[in-house]
């Protein structure tokens, strides 16, 4: 097994789930387009679940390189989902809204500028010129 296998694993489940979060949010927004908004708040939820997921994959993907890194962005991410089934519980959409704009956005962020360094790190170190870098390009 060559040492760049299981970071294009990687790279792919971590693409996969992105493909997952877009169609989502597409069935999100026609739901909602639709006049379904029971569906519309079960897909919001189903999206939120996708992010987590995004951020479990991002995580696993910095610790191959950095567990120090990884610890912290799981850290955080734990007391993230723990305050994200809280949010859920109560059925609440402006604490939903408040936890997505406060919590959930900014550790996303951050998940993913540390992956970002990672797989262009990895892409230098092969000799790959860096260009704008998605995901779904993973090689």
């Amino acid at each position: 097994m060559r040492s760049s296998e299981p970071f294009v694993s990687m790279e792919r489940r971590i693409a996969d789930v992105k493909h997952d979060i877009d169609r989502i949010s597409r069935d999100r927004s026609l739901a909602y387009l639709g006049g379904r908004p029971e569906e519309a708040v079960r897909y919001h939820l189903s999206l939120m679940d996708a992010e987590l997921r995004n951020l479990d994959n991002l995580i696993s993907y910095v610790a191959t390189v950095s567990p120090a890194a990884a610890r912290e962005l799981d850290s955080e991410r734990s007391e993230t989902a723990g305050r994200y089934l809280d949010v859920k519980a109560r059925g609440d959409p402006v604490a939903l809204q408040r936890w997505i704009t406060e919590d959930l956005a900014p550790l996303v962020n951050k998940s993913e500028q540390a992956a970002h360094l990672v797989a262009t790190s990895l892409r230098v170190r092969r000799g790959r010129t860096p260009k704008p870098f998605g995901w779904a390009a993973a090689p």
